[in-house]
């Protein structure tokens, strides 16, 4: 590899750059000294690497979407009409007062699928209710833990007929949904 550049500095016996003038007695050296260059530019790749993951991981939070300007957003475009919602709710509301078993379950998963929806509607995109969450940052939304319980606890209504579900886990299941409607301005 070097054998080109090796004859072609052996036939000058200087190199004249401008008024910069090398004397060239001996070649064995250029070896090394592209060795070094070779070393130092990886070196520096590296370094703008590190960089660059260092800044991206500063800045994370500006990546990711504001969750209210993605309601209100949603709300404009007409994804999310009021009317509707207050609706739904209503009916949710009605099922939890009820005093038979099966309107709590249903009342937890016309919960959860309305919560969905809503972060459906403003682009929250994901297979599930936890992956959706993943993409809200913790500083928007403070409860996530909270509404991860709620959907499991759906998701072990529809996984089993006779899973039974108490008044009290019920409500406090459709009262975190509610909850986090109610922090987003959607009811």
């Amino acid at each position: 590899m070097f054998e080109f550049l090796i004859e072609t500095t052996q036939a000058a016996e200087r190199i004249e750059i401008g008024d910069f003038v090398i004397e060239i007695e001996d070649v064995s050296w250029w070896p090394y000294f592209y060795g070094a260059i070779k070393y130092f530019m990886a070196g520096m790749t590296f370094l703008f690497i590190i960089g660059i993951i260092l800044v991206l991981i500063r800045v994370e939070g500006g990546f990711k979407v504001r969750i209210k300007e993605a309601i209100e957003e949603a709300k404009e475009a007409g994804k999310l009409p009021k009317t509707k919602i207050q609706n739904k709710w209503e009916i949710i509301s009605s099922k939890i007062e009820s005093k038979d078993d099966d309107d709590y379950k249903k009342a937890v998963v016309l919960a959860e699928e309305l919560f969905t929806n809503v972060l459906k509607a403003a682009n929250f995109s994901g297979e599930n209710l936890e992956k959706k969450l993943s993409k809200i940052p913790d500083n928007q939304l403070e409860f996530k833990e909270d509404i991860v319980w709620a959907y499991k606890l759906k998701e072990r209504i529809l996984a089993d007929e006779n899973f039974a579900v108490d008044y009290e886990e019920a409500k406090r299941a459709v009262y975190i949904f509610q909850r986090a409607l109610k922090g987003m301005n959607v009811i």
